[in-house]
């Protein structure tokens, strides 16, 4: 089952660019999409990844720079190209 984060952080956009320089080097395996843009507080980031474990070992190396709040969604309605799945 897909997993999808939505990360919003209130801090400046160059704490995003300590988080995300991990993904700049390799794109960790599991990994679907990576978003991220500036909002008036700070920052959200956006990921759908293959499936929870991939995302906690992916963050398991973050260290103490990660965001601490996460908000976690299953999804159960997802289109992908076209093709919905459920």
């Amino acid at each position: 089952m897909s997993y999808v984060l939505v990360e919003d952080v209130a801090a400046r956009w160059e704490r995003y660019e300590r988080i995300a320089a991990p993904l700049r080097e390799a794109i960790p395996d599991g990994l679907i999409l990576h978003a991220a843009g500036r909002t008036e507080e700070g920052f959200r980031i956006v990921e759908v990844w293959d499936n929870e474990e991939a995302w906690r070992r992916f963050s398991g190396n973050l260290g103490d720079d990660s965001p601490n709040v996460v908000r976690a969604l299953v999804p159960e309605h997802i289109i992908y190209g076209g093709r919905e799945q459920t």
